[in-house]
């Protein structure tokens, strides 16, 4: 799914979530990771925190507002389980939470509805350097799937592009973190998603020295909260009509990017 695809975004409020969802779990199959080290202790509420990136003159926010054909988006996703029944064991806040010490950068790119990403596994130890000096390890080299090589140079290749068009250096601009509930037909055509407790933050001081995940509760207060559920259509084709029907709503023009964007620098809490 990480193809050329449409795509399409809903806010929908608490209740029609619970509806919507109710039904795809009657009609497509939960999905989760589920490759070398995937967490598999039942029950877990999954989260994912995104740093955005962008220059000091916000030149990738800018463009993505213009609605520039072809404009480009760099980020970077961790992924961490939450397991709220450890709580009576737990002698530790961490024995609460599972996941990869990974980062996973994105290079996304959008023309018209349609939208497509290149992503590149990254262990967080070897984040400072590969930033600075384009390091490549052999850890990162193990995380990739077999065709490493082409598809990360082509990743590598594209970021540096987009740097030098830039013509000014990329910096981690804003972060959002949210759990995420997520379903997919057998074929892999269609996946839905169903992000819950959108929050939105200033980077942390600490953000690449850290050592452990980028868990909520240590992103420090959020600058602003989406209170709806943001559903997320991807699919390789026509969506089928029994969930343009399920949703009800036209498609709106929501952006975490841009919205965490403005609220760390505008001041836009709504």
């Amino acid at each position: 799914m990480t193809a050329h695809r449409r795509e399409a975004k809903y806010l929908v409020v608490g209740e029609r979530a619970r509806v919507v969802a109710a039904e795809l779990d009657r009609r497509l199959s939960a999905h989760r990771h589920r490759g070398a080290g995937a967490n598999q202790l039942p029950a877990a509420h999954h989260y994912t925190t995104t740093i955005y990136f962008d220059t000091a003159g916000r030149a990738l926010y800018h463009a993505a507002v213009a609605g520039r054909d072809g404009h480009l988006k760099l980020r970077a996703k961790e992924y961490y389980d939450l397991h709220p029944g450890l709580h009576e064991t737990a002698t530790d806040p961490r024995h609460l939470v599972r996941y990869q010490p990974v980062i996973w950068l994105e290079l996304k790119h959008r023309a018209g509805e349609h939208t497509g990403k290149r992503r590149l596994g990254i262990p967080k130890h070897d984040l400072p350097a590969f930033f600075t000096e384009g390091q490549i390890t052999n850890d990162m080299i193990r995380l990739q799937e077999p065709a490493y090589g082409r598809e990360a140079q082509e990743v590598l290749a594209a970021v540096a592009a987009l740097c030098v068009n830039l013509g000014e250096p990329l910096r981690a601009d804003c972060l959002v973190n949210y759990r995420r509930a997520a379903w997919q037909d057998a074929a892999g055509d269609l996946r839905v998603t169903i992000d819950t407790g959108l929050a939105l933050y200033t980077p942390p001081a600490d953000l690449w020295q850290r050592d452990w995940a980028l868990v909520r509760q240590t992103l420090g207060v959020a600058i602003a909260v989406e209170p709806r559920r943001v559903l997320e259509v991807k699919s390789l084709g026509e969506p089928p009509a029994w969930l343009a029907e399920l949703i009800g709503d036209p498609p709106v023009a929501f952006s975490k990017f841009e919205a965490a964007s403005r609220a760390v620098h505008d001041g836009d809490r709504a």
